[in-house]
């Protein structure tokens, strides 16, 4: 048979007749030898043959630069000169580059020349160890039928860069190296303007919606608030100005409280009640008290008599209520 560059030929031939020392007969032990042949034969063939590839591939590394700092890329080159009828692959993302980090890797095209094929790569790699050197060799895998290959490159090494200076473990404070600087330093205010313009359209958005949706509601409780208010003020000035009337009597201060009346009904029923006469109202409104109310008080002004001050005006009072009551349920329900 062949074997690699090797040609190894058996012959037949007759032993002479002996037992193993184990006490096994001839045959038997005969049978045991070829058999160790058959097994261990492939073995050193495959042994063989790797061997001879592994002289026939050539692998080289070596950093670009001789020192290294830290979180810095570095470069380091492996190329490797093989066989043109061999498949080689080289290392991946998901190799360990330890005590680098791989962060790219840069590939370049195979090229073969007379049987030979030159491949190589360049990888950029980190360390973020502060060992003083760091070394680093890297394989090619060799793929076969039966198995996969390693064969590894040289071993190349760098020198760490510290980029900072060993400081002493006890250092006082007035020995720091430190430097005060207590001027002020003014610093322009920078408006992120697409920001401030989304913002801003987003709110415009929320407030339409919440205009659509609720602006009746809106509406009607800032309308019921101002009206709340007016009637308040009314009650106030009305109420003042009828106590004056009490404790002094004249037609101008009746003349005075009617005309109070008169404003605050006008600015809540949108009726010109200042231009009519007391006639005129008990026509338009309809209303035995309030026309007897109005008589009242027409006696003190044009008279000139007090009577009883209180229950005329109490009746004005009455009516405005009942139709500042009647006006907010028309708010409420509109």
């Amino acid at each position: 048979m062949t074997l690699g560059n090797s040609k190894f030929q058996i012959t037949n031939y007759k032993p002479k007749a002996f037992h193993c020392k184990c006490g096994l007969p001839v045959g038997i032990g005969r049978n045991i030898l070829s058999l160790r042949f058959y097994i261990l034969t492939p073995i050193f063939y495959i042994l063989f043959c790797l061997s001879v590839q592994a002289q026939e591939i050539k692998v080289q590394a070596k950093f670009k630069g001789d020192s290294v700092k830290i979180g810095k890329p570095i470069e380091f080159y492996l190329s490797a000169r093989y066989p043109e009828s061999l498949n080689i692959l080289f290392p991946d993302s998901t190799f360990s580059f330890a005590p680098f980090e791989l962060q790219r890797k840069i590939y370049f095209p195979t090229k073969t020349e007379n049987g030979i094929s030159r491949d190589s790569v360049i990888y950029l790699l980190a360390t973020y160890e502060v060992d003083h050197v760091q070394t680093l060799k890297l394989p090619v895998f060799v793929i076969s039928p039966m198995d996969c290959t390693k064969v590894f490159s040289n071993t190349d090494s760098v020198f760490f860069h510290p980029l900072v200076k060993a400081i002493p473990d006890s250092l006082t404070t007035e020995k720091l190296p430190l430097k005060a600087n207590t001027s002020y330093l003014g610093v322009r205010w920078q408006l992120n303007y697409i920001l401030f313009a989304i913002g801003g359209g987003i709110l415009l958005i929320a407030l339409i919606l919440v205009w659509i949706f609720f602006g009746k509601r809106i509406r009607t409780y800032f309308k019921l608030k101002r009206m709340a208010k007016s009637y308040a003020s009314f009650r106030v000035k009305f109420e003042s100005s009828v106590e004056k009337l009490d404790r002094d009597f004249s037609p101008q201060r009746v003349e005075t409280a009617l005309v109070i009346w008169k404003n605050y009904l006008e600015s809540l029923l949108s009726k010109p009640y200042t231009k009519y006469t007391s006639k005129e109202i008990k026509t338009l409104e309809n209303s035995e008290e309030l026309g007897y109310a109005l008589s009242e008080i027409d006696r003190m002004i044009y008279g000139s008599t007090k009577g009883n001050v209180h229950a005329p005006f109490a009746g004005l009072k009455a009516y405005v209520h009942l139709q500042f009551e009647k006006k907010k349920e028309e708010v409420i329900h509109g």
